[in-house]
């Protein structure tokens, strides 16, 4: 699994860096910590870009690279290089030399900046590392936005092609919606919702969306499967049914200590149901946290 969190200079990222944190120290995954600048905000007086190490963005990397591997115990992160020994190293001739070898980092682990549209950067850098799951921070009650780039975090929702964590402040999470409307759902997103109810100690609800009172007979099915899936791991469940035409007052009314989990494809009912970019519009509209699953 390669995680990519993104970032900017804003109290909001912190909160989702601890999220990256928690997921990397539960599944150990590759992770690039990624800071983006925009064009017009790093450019000086005289229009040329400065050096990277000016920008307001590179200070925030540096907190967040320290933090990150400053959450492990001496020698128990498999992020860092570790110490190096003495091994004879062979030459040519039957030569040997005594040199002090620097071991490998266990997990790979990059710090990145890049230069320009927000969003855009996002989805190249997620596009360009493969990653599995895209971890970004936003404001908690003014629309789900970057306080300089407002719309980053919808436009990184609507276009990813991997799933996104988007974390709403610093909030506690006691119970994840897991909202099904389609047959076809990925292992990986499956463990993934397995790692958010340990990291969180949460409970587990797995609501399957209808239309006029009915559903798909292989969603259905997919729904018990799933539930069955989670007890079989010790993990509490419950099942319910919800309409789709309420799924906005749902998410308006309901959540409140909570993960809003989505699944979402090309077959997904809200998307069929609601205008196109819904899910940039659901997550804007939510005031937890949110996992757009894909």
């Amino acid at each position: 699994m390669r995680i990519l969190f993104a970032g900017d200079e804003h109290p909001y990222s912190e909160y989702a860096l601890k999220q990256t944190v928690k997921l990397a120290m539960n599944t150990w995954a590759d992770v690039t910590l990624l800071g983006v600048q925009s064009a017009s905000a790093g450019k000086g007086d005289g229009g040329s870009m400065p050096w990277p190490a000016d920008l307001p963005i590179s200070t925030a990397l540096r907190r967040y690279r320290e933090v990150f591997l400053g959450s492990w115990k001496s020698n128990e992160s498999p992020y860092e290089t570790q110490d190096g020994r003495y091994d004879w190293i062979p030459l040519k001739n039957g030569f040997w030399e005594e040199a002090k070898v620097l071991r490998a980092r266990k997990k790979d682990f990059k710090v990145h900046m890049r230069i320009g549209a927000p969003a855009a950067e996002v989805l190249s850098e997620s596009a360009e590392e493969g990653a599995d799951l895209i971890v970004l921070g936003c404001t908690g009650d003014s629309g789900s936005t970057w306080t300089d780039s407002p719309k980053v975090p919808q436009d990184v929702v609507n276009d990813a092609d991997c799933s996104v964590l988007l974390v709403k402040e610093d909030q506690p999470v006691t119970r994840i919606l897991a909202c099904l409307d389609q047959g076809y759902i990925s292992q990986e997103s499956l463990e993934t919702i397995n790692q958010m109810v340990t990291i969180h100690g949460a409970s587990l609800e797995l609501i399957g969306l209808s239309q006029e009172g009915g559903m798909d007979k292989t969603v259905y099915t997919r729904l018990i499967e799933i539930g069955d899936y989670y007890s079989d791991r010790n993990i509490k469940v419950e099942t319910r049914l919800a309409e789709v035409a309420d799924f906005e007052r749902f998410i308006g009314e309901e959540l409140r200590q909570d993960l809003l989990a989505l699944w979402v494809g090309k077959k997904s009912l809200l998307g069929r149901f609601f205008p196109r970019n819904w899910v940039g519009n659901f997550v804007s509209k939510s005031r937890t946290s949110v996992l757009v699953m894909r």
